[in-house]
């Protein structure tokens, strides 16, 4: 697919290293196909990002940065009103990111180095000072963990037939230790494939497939109480303890803004 750059692009010099753009988005705001002459990185303050490219969807939430390369054809999609920070990458720099796109993992000092620029609304790198925490920013993002996706797939004999009966099911309530006993291993040994193969604990891995599934949920409607009874918490408190925990805010709170309330 080859697709024009977008006009406000064209009107930009080459990030030296990061440039930075600021945009506030409203809820349900879809951004078609598109491109940049330079690698993006994408940041959200709270919520959910869902985007289209490469014949993936890929969905990050706020803990997460997603790294688009250049001329990469993409869409986005939010569902509640949030801002969003895009943060163009040079050529040499993008050279030591990956060559596919995928979720960056924000360490604490990711955060505070982006937070920083977002506060000084910072654009155009002219302050030699700025320079230099661009670099130490894209040296961080160089070495922090990255996924290709928000829920990754594994094809381990022990680990798949795990992955797809939470995915059609994310209320099954089976511990770790019930599972290596059915796939024959041992909790440890369990434990450890999961890190290994998804970069994750496996109540991390059920957590994000219930959390998905409850954003379909809250979007037909159903009250939180019973979205929580169904994905088998104990409390509705439980439940919103969790998804405050992958988007930063409460249900009704995601609902209302999906709601453009």
């Amino acid at each position: 697919m080859s697709l024009p750059y977008l006009a406000t692009d064209l009107d930009l010099a080459p990030p030296a290293p990061l440039y930075f753009r600021y945009n506030h988005m409203e809820a349900r705001t879809e951004c078609e196909y598109h491109c940049h002459p330079w690698g993006q990185l994408n940041h959200i303050n709270l919520g959910l990002l869902e985007l289209e490219l490469a014949g993936q969807r890929l969905m990050a939430p706020a803990d997460y940065m997603v790294w688009i390369p250049a001329h990469m054809p993409h869409a986005a999609y939010v569902r509640q009103a949030l801002e969003h920070t895009s943060v163009y990458v040079s050529d040499e720099q993008a050279l030591r990111l990956p060559a596919e796109p995928c979720l960056i993992a924000q360490s604490p000092l990711v955060r505070a180095l982006l937070e920083d620029f977002c506060r000084r609304r910072v654009g155009v790198m002219s302050d030699e000072w700025d320079v230099r925490q661009a670099e130490l920013l894209i040296e961080h993002l160089v070495r922090a963990g990255r996924q290709a996706s928000y829920l990754p797939d594994s094809k381990d004999k022990q680990l798949s037939p795990i992955l797809q009966t939470i995915r059609l099911d994310p209320a099954d309530t089976r511990t770790l230790a019930q599972w290596a006993q059915h796939v024959h291993t041992t909790e440890r040994t369990l434990a450890r494939r999961f890190q290994a193969e998804l970069g994750m604990s496996f109540l991390q891995w059920r957590n994000r497939a219930r959390f998905l599934q409850a954003l379909a949920w809250l979007k037909e409607g159903w009250p939180v109480q019973e979205i929580a009874g169904r994905l088998s918490y104990g409390t509705p408190s439980a439940f919103i303890a969790m998804f405050r925990k992958q988007v930063g805010f409460s249900p009704e709170r995601y609902r209302r803004q999906m709601c453009g309330e």
